[in-house]
């Protein structure tokens, strides 16, 4: 059986069919195509020149390495907590280096979602609804009777909650209930709750 030859052409243009995809650091390479590694080892003298052969900054790929695992986890559930979406498309789109990160450091973005301590099938089923989708599973949840404070709603409907202030209230939870017919003033229901319990 012969050995593949690899010329420099092949080796950038497998390079840059990763970029953006995976990450494009000498470790992860070296484990995931060493084939690829040996050979831009080989025709360039380095990994690196065999980087900055694509035209890619190597100081760019490197960074990946500063993202150890609680680091990622913790920017996950910092995304999730402001309302950004966790769905792997977006980290792609809007977060390429924490998403690079997660591939190497757990494989793939779902396992890095399910660590971090949330349902990835929730991410995945939810990331693609309607703002009229999001509005009738709030209004079930009132009719159901749920407490729709907003300290309730983070605690028990974290992702609703974030899809509701982000596609239907412009930001603001009070005001996604208000356009889904909900007209309680949940401030002033907080404080007329602790007066009559306090009394």
């Amino acid at each position: 059986m012969f050995e593949k030859i690899w010329h420099p052409e092949m080796v950038q243009y497998h390079i840059l069919s990763k970029k953006d995809k995976e990450p494009l650091n000498s470790h992860y390479y070296a484990n995931t195509y060493p084939d690829v590694y040996a050979a831009a080892e080989r025709v360039f003298g380095s990994w690196g020149n065999a980087i900055e052969a694509c035209g890619i900054d190597y100081n760019s790929v490197k960074k990946y390495r500063r993202w150890h695992k609680q680091k990622i986890l913790d920017k996950i559930r910092d995304m999730h907590e402001s309302g950004e979406s966790i769905s792997s498309k977006n980290a792609q789109d809007n977060f390429k280096g924490l998403y690079m990160a997660t591939i190497r450091r757990f494989g793939n973005w779902g396992t890095a979602i399910q660590r971090a301590g949330f349902n990835y099938d929730d991410v995945r089923l939810r990331r693609s609804m309607s703002p009229e989708e999001i509005k009738k599973e709030v209004i079930s949840l009132y009719r159901q009777g749920v407490d729709m404070a907003f300290t309730n709603m983070r605690e028990n409907y974290q992702y609703l909650l974030a899809a509701a202030m982000k596609k239907v209230g412009d930001g603001s939870w009070a005001e996604a209930r208000r356009r889904c017919g909900i007209l309680i003033n949940y401030r002033i229901y907080a404080q007329q709750k602790r007066i009559l319990n306090n009394n």
